[in-house]
């Protein structure tokens, strides 16, 4: 049957564009219209819009579903919150705690909190844990979610550089030449660059080079021979197996 004005009656009709002021039932279910010869815009029901409309609201839900399932597959429900790192951060896990402080720190996946990032930070390094301590130690010295501390900052950077980790031993390099938390000590830092900088740091290459020539020799022998034996202390060389001695012939 030819598509007729309501109006006039006329079948000289043509299709109409849709605009924002139509509604969101005639922009969900109808097709709008305009009669060539009155010129009046009329509306007609579309059959297919609303089976597009079902279609897109289940793929959207069927999608959603697949990625929540996707998540923990195989798991019971009730083991679920175990696994994020909330939870085992809560539970005392030093890593988890550190990878919450980290994400913190950097809006990882969370709104970005210096003050819950120092929080879980500070929870990790009292269990011992070296890059915890780290960062930590950075936070107390820029003051990021935690009263800005020079002293505190110095004594927990230390204690994983002492540890051997190289990214700690840069910094307190760094302490010890600009005097922060510590008294100016320039040989004390090229001690902790040298060490850095034999783990790769090049940062603490260029620092450490930089320092030869305000220290006298006898003091960079010194400093080199300390770190010779502190590298040896938390690096010790593997112990090389006992050969086995060939059975003795008849």
């Amino acid at each position: 049957m030819p598509l007729v004005c309501p109006h006039c009656g006329s079948d000289q009709v043509r299709s109409a564009e849709l605009h924002a002021h139509d509604g969101v039932r005639h922009l969900l279910f109808s097709t709008p219209w305009r009669c060539r010869t009155c010129r009046q815009r009329f509306w007609t029901t579309n059959p297919f819009k609303p089976l597009l409309l079902l279609t897109a609201v289940g793929a959207l839900v069927g999608v959603t579903t697949w990625f929540a399932l996707d998540q923990n597959p195989g798991m019971p429900a009730g083991q679920v919150p175990n696994t994020l790192p909330h939870a085992r951060a809560a539970e005392g896990d030093a890593k988890a705690q550190l990878q919450l402080g980290l994400r913190y720190a950097e809006g990882d996946g969370v709104i970005q909190n210096d003050k819950e990032a120092a929080k879980w930070f500070a929870l990790a390094a009292r269990q011992g844990l070296p890059e915890a301590e780290y960062h930590y130690g950075l936070m107390l010295l820029k003051g990021r979610g935690v009263v800005q501390d020079y002293h505190a900052a110095f004594n927990w950077i230390e204690k994983p550089a002492k540890r051997g980790y190289a990214k700690a031993q840069y910094s307190l390099g760094e302490l010890y030449r600009y005097g922060t938390g510590t008294a100016i000590n320039k040989a004390r830092a090229y001690l902790w660059f040298n060490l850095a900088a034999a783990q790769g740091v090049d940062a603490a290459v260029k620092a450490r080079d930089s320092l030869v020539w305000q220290l006298k020799p006898e003091q960079v022998v010194e400093m080199q021979e300390e770190a010779r034996q502190m590298t040896r202390a938390t690096h010790p060389p593997a112990t090389a197996p006992k050969p086995t001695s060939a059975p003795a012939t008849p």
